[in-house]
């Protein structure tokens, strides 16, 4: 498992940001040495549940009996700009970009720590889902907490 730091600090983000550190291993690797496409995807979600969980949206396991309904992927998307290697240590950042009546948009930065160079961007689109599993308003507490966490 990489290593993963996470915080919160103003230094690399503003305080509403969650920062987590990522270390490449062999095993992102593909067969041209690059960490591969799919594998940048894993470290949004690192930085996404780390996010959440700051937020108090995601709790720790086992999950108390009163937590909320939880939420679906719909979309996520990411651009590449520059590959990272083996043994990189890379800064992901999670921002909360947009908060609506049943989703809300996550964007991620991932930079290379040791000069801070952007390596992928992306995003991803969140909807929350009732009892049954449907798309359903975010209850207020949450919703207020996401709004919150807004980069401004």
């Amino acid at each position: 498992m990489p290593r993963q730091d996470a915080t919160n600090s103003p230094g690399s983000a503003s305080a509403q940001d969650t920062t987590v550190q990522v270390t490449v291993r062999s095993s992102d690797l593909g067969a041209d040495q690059y960490v591969r496409g799919e594998v940048y995807f894993t470290y949004f979600e690192q930085s996404r549940l780390e996010h959440l969980r700051r937020l108090g949206i995601v709790p720790t396991f086992p999950a108390p009996p009163d937590a909320p309904n939880y939420f679906a992927i719909l979309e996520t998307t990411a651009r590449y700009r520059e590959s990272a290697l083996f043994g990189d240590v890379l800064t992901v950042v999670t921002t909360t970009q947009e908060v609506r009546n049943r989703s809300f948009t996550l964007a991620f930065q991932i930079l290379r720590s040791e000069t801070g160079v952007l390596l992928t961007e992306g995003r991803s689109v969140q909807v929350w889902l009732d009892a049954d599993r449907r798309p359903a308003a975010i209850p207020e507490a949450w919703r207020s907490r996401l709004e919150a966490s807004i980069s401004g």
